[in-house]
């Protein structure tokens, strides 16, 4: 025991002369940058002593001032270890270099990892700086951001660094672990080579536990019995995220980024370790112990306090892990778990997955050195873990897919001898499919015609002034091609088209189409017969027969109306003086048929409280229970009764006598209503 003891203090008096005697090679004596120092992609890190003093001068990066009264300081100023005199804020560090020959003009790497303001001058030239100083200088180029910076060595051996750095002073109990100064470093040709291997290699190592994620998360959409689908899920997206957090810290140059990043990863162990649990539950165990409620509350506990305190909390993963690991052994030995086909595989993953993970503790506390200069391990347990899982899943996804050929086989082989009696049942059944399918198709058809007709009507009536405007459309059980639209004139009228094309379906809904473009085009075209004949000349180029538009326009002012119809019901008219109901216009032929209808204009003039009624023939050809039609007397004596009150209300007093003449006899045709009031 004795001799272990004096073992123990002679080792460590060996490490103490150790360092100090790096600290000598490396303060006074200049620093030694050399080819062998920077082979194989190493980089020489400047962490050790370097000359400090307070204050600002510029005098203080030329290669020729004296500093040997400077003190001697860490410059990375970590909290207890600042400076004699404090920091008060700014200063200047500097480190004489050594640099031998062969590295004469030759491209080097430098890296700076600060906590403010940073300017590196290298023999009294500015070669780097973060931040912009109030009063200082400006490099004759500056830095495009990327990390490392590229330095060059005059064709001389003796160098000096010198960097100015500027940080708000703080109280020692606010300051970073990382401190408050900065960390230099310098890499050969290949340093920014072997970063940009290593940073391909973190992204692919982020991007297969995100595409593990979304697998898995799918698979569990697609089957919801699978949880442990979910929890996979889970843990490889954890997984993900600590995989960027050491991508983001291996980017940083801002300790407080690092300390931030540290903090919001400080939980992902436990998480990690949860999802892992939860998984292994899902796949071996039939329900879930109540043992999971203990470790979801640990965990629900433990991860708020990471977060808060990593410090403290953020090694609570040991114990949580080691936990794991005895309910696993727990549930083994003793739980009787599941048995499932291909779970060895699984379980081997996961055995590999601790195995990394108990080496990776023993890293962290530096009892095994780091693995070819990777100090995290865990990730290849986590690659492990998700391997027995992808092939956990794949031989499963085939032995049930094999058991399922082999159902059917049998299957096959019991339904042989009722195969031909069947026969005929399995035609009547396919051919009242068939018709099912058919009637399906055509009420498809139907539906996306009336979809389409409704879609070329206009979203609101327009604002005119003098005008009350309102219409409504109650569509049939089969599609039908009523139509309206308004179009507003620049002198203040406004033109309404009422149409109605011949047949149903989409056909007719395509004719209803291309009338509103033709509108659209000819909209405010003065004359209303023009209108006319410009839509039957595309509907006759359209040879969509037997098909035909009937369509009435009219151009509607606060004083008159024109009116123009192609085999369109008449206008009403209910004069508010007399109560009387006039028509105008008659019906005419419709457009798109062999023969170019003949339509004349006609007008009439109007005063307040008119009002106006555009109907299509499924109103006076409405039917009730009896089979006697409306006609258009009883359209008169509708609108009669209807007038006098706010278009609205109109409109919806004649839907209320349509629904009351046909009582429960269904809708034969689409009815549209457009009413305009003179106000």
């Amino acid at each position: 025991m004795r001799d272990r003891l004096l073992s123990r203090v002679a080792a460590a008096g060996f490490l103490t002369v150790v360092a100090a005697a790096v600290a000598l090679g490396q303060e006074p004596n200049p620093a030694e940058v050399t080819t062998p120092k920077l082979a194989n992609s190493n980089a020489i890190s400047l962490t050790l002593a370097w000359r400090f003093r307070a204050g600002d001068d510029p005098r203080w990066a030329e290669p020729t001032f004296d500093d040997t009264t400077w003190e001697v300081v860490d410059p990375r100023m970590p909290p207890g270890n600042l400076p004699r005199e404090g920091w008060s804020g700014i200063g200047w560090f500097r480190r004489h270099l050594h640099v031998e020959p062969a590295l004469w003009g030759k491209p080097l790497t430098l890296r700076l990892v600060q906590a403010g303001l940073a300017e590196v001058y290298l023999d009294g030239a500015l070669v780097y700086h973060v931040g912009a100083f109030v009063a200082g200088a400006t490099p004759a180029r500056s830095p495009s951001g990327s990390v490392p910076w590229t330095i060059v060595f005059s064709a001389r051996p003796d160098h000096v660094l010198a960097v100015r750095c500027s940080h708000a002073a703080v109280p020692a109990s606010r300051q970073v672990e990382t401190g408050i100064g900065f960390t230099l470093t310098l890499g050969g040709a290949n340093t920014a080579v072997a970063e940009w291997r290593e940073t391909a290699l973190r992204a692919a190592l982020f991007t297969v536990p995100v595409l593990l994620a979304l697998l898995h998360l799918a698979f569990y959409w697609f089957n919801p019995k699978t949880r442990e689908n979910l929890f996979f899920a889970a843990c490889m997206a954890v997984f993900a995220l600590m995989v960027f957090r050491d991508f983001e810290i291996a980017r940083t140059t801002m300790p407080s980024q690092i300390d931030l990043l540290n903090r919001l990863a400080a939980p992902g162990p436990i998480a990690l370790i949860l999802f892992g649990l939860l998984t292994y539950y899902a796949v071996r165990t039939r329900p879930f112990p109540r043992t999971w409620i203990a470790f979801a509350a640990a965990a629900a506990l433990l991860i708020p306090a990471c977060l808060l305190d990593p410090g403290t909390f953020s090694s609570s993963w040991y114990l949580y892990f080691a936990a794991m690991l005895a309910e696993i052994a727990r549930i083994e030995v003793r739980g009787k778990p599941v048995e499932r086909e291909g779970v060895a595989i699984l379980l081997v993953g996961m055995a590999v997955q601790a195995v990394f993970i108990v080496l990776q503790l023993l890293i962290n506390f530096d009892v095994v050195p780091s693995i070819g200069g990777n100090r995290g391990v865990y990730v290849f347990g986590m690659l492990a873990f998700a391997l027995g899982m992808s092939l956990f899943l794949a031989y499963s996804f085939a032995r049930t897919s094999l058991h399922l050929e082999r159902r059917l086989s049998e299957v096959q082989t019991l339904s042989g001898q009722l195969l031909e009696q069947e026969r005929t049942a399995h035609a009547r059944e396919l051919q009242t499919r068939l018709l099912e399918a058919e009637n399906a198709r055509k009420g498809k058809e139907l539906e996306e015609g009336r979809a389409l007709q409704l879609s070329m009507l206009p979203l609101s009536v327009p604002e005119v002034e003098g005008l009350d405007i309102a219409a409504a459309m109650t569509t049939a059980t089969e599609v039908g091609g009523d139509y309206y639209d308004f179009r507003s004139s620049p002198n203040g009228s406004l033109v309404i088209a009422v149409g109605d094309a011949t047949g149903h379906g989409v056909a007719a809904g395509i004719m209803v189409t291309a009338v509103k473009a033709v509108l659209a085009t000819v909209g405010g075209e003065p004359s209303l017969p023009t209108m006319l004949s410009e839509c039957d000349r595309v509907l006759r180029g359209m040879n969509v027969r037997p098909l035909h538009m009937c369509l009435t326009v009219a151009r509607v002012t606060p004083r008159s109306v024109a009116f123009c119809s192609a085999a369109m019901p008449p206008l009403l008219i209910c004069r508010a003086t007399t109560g009387e109901v006039e028509e105008l216009g008659v019906g005419g032929l419709p457009l798109g048929g062999r023969l170019s209808p003949a339509c004349q204009e006609q007008n009439a003039s109007l005063t307040p409280g008119d009002t106006l009624l555009f109907a299509t023939d499924g109103f006076h050809e409405l039917l009730d229970p009896a089979d006697n039609a409306l006609g258009f007397e009883g359209a008169k004596k509708a609108l009669r009764r209807a007038a006098g009150a706010p278009a609205n209300e109109v409109v919806a007093r004649l839907t209320a006598d349509v629904s009351e003449w046909r009582g429960d006899r269904e809708q034969g045709d689409d009815i549209t209503f457009v009413v305009v009031r003179v106000q």
